[in-house]
């Protein structure tokens, strides 16, 4: 019995890797579905517009490819293209299509979840605004603040109409203002512009605070 089982081994190892073989060939070629997220990336965005408000990430994709290639799929291989060349200001919607898919070599787009994507664009503007100091601390006991001189008092914002618009100042990083006994001069760095308002060129200002020392008057005491 032994015999019969050992009698021309080579071939039969040969046939078993033969078959299996020929099964992950089978399996691997076969076709499947898997759905992924791809992220959405905004081209041709028209001079002068920017986008405004929420704005989608992503979209889910059901893709189809061999398996063996669906196996290494991951959302970094896709990326979806949403043209903005034909829009103009205002709400917008885009229909997203299975081509606007970057995607590998060997895999079909089926559907997309969305497939329109809502935005909203507005002109993009540009304004001066004041400079406003920011101080933190107390001075030394008998001291306090005095005038506040910066330069340049004013600084350009970029960024879509409607915020620029009611934007009137920016701040400056704190400015630290405890234990001081005399006047105060540095380079103060420009605070983040909140929401999609962005500094144009200015990112730091020259600050002088006068510490001023506190006179006291004395009171004249009644006569008795």
């Amino acid at each position: 019995m032994l015999r019969a089982l050992v009698r021309h081994w080579e071939l039969k190892l040969l046939s078993l890797v033969v078959a299996v073989t020929l099964w992950f060939f089978v399996v691997g070629g076969e076709k499947s579905e898997i759905m992924l997220s791809a992220r959405l990336e905004y081209v041709n965005l028209p001079p002068g517009l920017t986008l405004v408000g929420p704005t989608p990430e992503t979209i889910d994709v059901l893709v189809q490819g061999v398996r063996t290639t669906l196996a290494r799929l991951t959302p970094e291989d896709l990326r979806a293209e949403v043209n903005l060349a034909r829009l103009r200001a205002g709400e917008a919607v885009v229909q997203l299509v299975p081509d606007s898919v970057l995607k590998p070599r060997g895999v079909s787009v089926l559907r997309l979840s969305p497939s329109r994507v809502h935005l909203a664009l507005e002109p993009i503007a540009t304004a001066e605004v004041r400079v406003v100091p920011r101080l933190t601390g107390t001075p030394e006991p008998g001291y306090r603040v005095g005038a506040v001189s910066i330069t340049p008092p004013t600084v350009e914002v970029r960024g879509p109409r409607s915020e620029v618009a009611s934007r009137a100042e920016i701040h400056t990083s704190p400015i630290d203002v405890s234990g001081a006994r005399g006047p105060i001069t540095r380079s103060v760095a420009l605070a983040p512009a909140p929401g999609a308002v962005r500094l144009t060129k200015t990112r730091a200002v020259d600050v002088t605070v006068e510490i001023r020392e506190q006179r006291v008057v004395p009171q004249n005491r009644p006569p008795r």
